[in-house]
């Protein structure tokens, strides 16, 4: 691993960063990040017409839940795409308590090493915990 100019390298057998354990005190940034990312959007994106026709057994083949399923995936990520930017600071911020790197440095660093830590932070088992314990305020 090699820092040069602000620009973390990484090679494809380590990672220029570790992320320390989600907290209680995460929280607080989490939930401000997920709400500007625009959660009510996603509720519209669940109740559109097409997962309605889909569930309710009218004509439901392999290929019409396939097509369900991308529509959805898209639309989410239309959402998600939507409204980063209003939270780009905010990620960097969070980025940074859990890694111990520079906001300035995760700001540069490559795009490709920038999304591994936020799919690696997505995937960690303490955030799905997260993720799991919201959604029981939605049912």
């Amino acid at each position: 691993m090699e820092t040069t100019n602000l620009h973390v390298v990484q090679t494809d057998e380590e990672k220029a960063y570790t992320l320390r354990a989600l907290e209680a005190r995460d929280v607080f940034l989490m939930s401000k990040i997920i709400s500007t990312i625009g959660i009510n959007e996603f509720k519209d994106v669940v109740q559109s017409d097409a997962i309605k026709n889909a569930i309710s057994g009218k004509d439901v083949t392999d290929d019409v839940v396939t097509s369900v399923g991308v529509t959805v995936m898209l639309d989410f990520a239309n959402v998600i795409l939507g409204n980063l930017p209003k939270c780009e600071k905010d990620i960097y911020a969070f980025l940074s308590g859990l890694s111990g790197i520079d906001k300035k440095q995760i700001e540069s660093m490559p795009m490709n090493a920038f999304m591994g830590m936020v799919i690696d932070v997505i995937q960690k088992e303490e955030f799905k915990d997260f993720i799991g314990v919201v959604s029981k305020l939605f049912k």
